[in-house]
């Protein structure tokens, strides 16, 4: 082959893989077909605990399941969003109880906290996706969520704002803790 026409093939092979995009990914890096896993996550079991006395934000209008695929690597979500009036320390006592007794495993890391924001705890368990808990601020949850937090608590008392979601593989499968 000549010089030209190995540029030429080389050409269309280059415009062909660029206008394919992500068509020559594998079927586990897209969201196509994991309604049935999104389903499965959104119904874990995990994300029903929360501490007594806890209360759905919004009455669980935004507690969501969803498959991402915007960085190009899909993974799954559920979230649920409670209020709790109460301390972030309460909050983080009653997961170190109860996730460790539904087998989910101890915190094995702590997330740096954000600036204004208490660091997250995610727990893992060795078939199950991993369970996170971080905490929201009301303006969180009016811009990102689009739900009320509700009123300020009465004088001094603390008011919490707990977020609970899991993590899966597209395929359900569990992943790791970051």
């Amino acid at each position: 082959m000549n010089m030209m026409g190995l540029r030429l093939s080389l050409a269309t092979v280059l415009v062909g893989a660029a206008l394919s995009g992500c068509s020559f990914l594998s079927p586990f890096t897209t969201c196509e077909g994991t309604g049935p896993e999104v389903a499965a996550l959104d119904e874990l079991s995990a994300l029903d605990l929360h501490p007594p006395g806890a209360t759905p934000v919004g009455g669980g209008s935004a507690d969501s399941a969803t498959c991402t695929d915007d960085s190009g690597d899909a993974w799954l979500s559920a979230d649920r969003l409670y209020v709790y009036d109460g301390s972030a320390e309460d909050v983080r006592a009653y997961y170190a109880r109860e996730l460790p007794a539904a087998g989910w495993d101890p915190p094995r890391r702590a997330g740096a906290a954000v600036a204004g924001r208490i660091p997250l705890t995610c727990y893992e368990s060795p078939d199950r996706p991993s369970v996170t808990v971080a905490f929201e601020t009301p303006a969180d949850l009016r811009e990102f969520y689009g739900v009320d937090p509700g009123p300020a608590p009465a004088g001094s008392a603390s008011r919490v704002w707990i977020h609970l979601f899991a993590e899966a593989s597209t395929d359900g499968s569990r992943m790791d803790c970051w």
